[in-house]
């Protein structure tokens, strides 16, 4: 058990020591959203001035109506456009990272513990990525859930899937699946788990990583996939294998849309056992994945026993 003075000095490491962490933290999550809220501001204000100069020349000759009507326009406007921005919000998030530590004279990928594994643990990282969103999707579609939380989760993401896919892929899968696993985990998690214990840091940083999601059946899911995320970085002390399980659950929601209800059936147990699968190696195997490669083994030299030692 742990006594009053040991939980007393746990707190106050907490305290001395999270605390800060989990600020700093913060910023990383709070730097992403207002690059992301900047590079839609910056959209929004060209398509508006747009709309303005070509429509009215005097600002006084315009309806009652035409902001509500400029304002309907321009959120359409930015939903049609999401792919495109997410990936230059992406992008600029990376360079400013990159920067932000190299002016610091530190390495990004040390920073956020982003280090080789094994193949094969990508690969089923890959596969149990792909399944998960499977298995998650059609379960929360069976779930009881009220009616407005379904109609703001279709709402949020309502032009997924619209675009070029290979735009879609790099967006929504490779750029979104690193950027916020390099936040979330790389840089969050890592500097809360410095002063607080380990359970605690994956719980804070699911949270966190949920609530930036919005809507209500989003952010319930999102930290779900936040402490899971949390899980194999812990395993592997990398954060490669959730990079690559991230992209893989983005990418399955721009194949997976089917009304067919045999086929949605058909891919939801394969994919049930998919996961199973991946489960019974993360336990069964809880090491061994994250090791290098063997190299050949060489004779050891002999030596000579002294019978007097024995």
């Amino acid at each position: 058990t742990l006594s009053p003075l040991g939980f007393t000095g746990a707190l106050l490491k907490i305290i001395r020591i999270g605390l800060p962490a989990g600020i700093q933290s913060s910023m990383f999550s709070i730097s992403n959203i207002l690059i992301q809220s900047s590079v839609i501001g910056l959209y929004s204000m060209y398509y508006a001035m747009g709309e303005m100069s070509g429509a009215y020349t005097d600002p006084y000759a315009m309806p009652d109506t035409f902001l509500q009507d400029m304002s309907e326009q321009l959120l359409r406007a930015v939903y049609e456009n999401v792919t495109v921005l997410t990936l230059i919000s992406g992008i600029l998030t990376i360079l400013f990272l990159a920067i932000f530590f190299a002016l610091r004279r530190k390495n990004l990928f040390a920073e956020c513990a982003l280090r080789p594994v094994k193949p094969s643990a990508l690969l089923w990282c890959a596969l149990a990525g792909t399944a998960f969103n499977v298995v998650l999707s059609v379960t929360i579609s069976l779930l009881p859930l009220p009616e407005a939380w379904f109609a703001g989760l279709d709402e949020q993401y309502q032009y997924l899937g619209e675009s070029n896919i290979l735009l879609e892929i790099l967006s929504t899968a490779v750029i979104t699946g690193l950027v916020e696993e390099v936040i979330f985990r790389g840089l969050s998690e890592s500097r809360m788990r410095r002063g607080m214990p380990g359970w605690l840091a994956v719980i804070l940083s699911a949270l966190l990583f949920g609530v930036c999601h919005g809507t209500p059946i989003a952010i319930g899911y999102a930290t779900l996939l936040g402490a899971v995320f949390s899980l194999m970085n812990r395993r592997y002390d990398s954060i490669l294998p959730s990079v690559i399980m991230h992209m893989f659950f983005n990418a399955a929601a721009l194949w997976f849309i089917t009304n067919d209800p045999l086929l949605v059936l058909a891919v939801y147990l394969i994919c049930l056992g998919v996961l199973l699968g991946s489960l019974y190696l993360y336990f069964r195997h809880p090491a061994e994945e994250n090791e290098p490669d063997e190299m050949p083994e060489t004779e050891a030299p002999s030596e000579t026993i002294d019978t007097n030692q024995l």
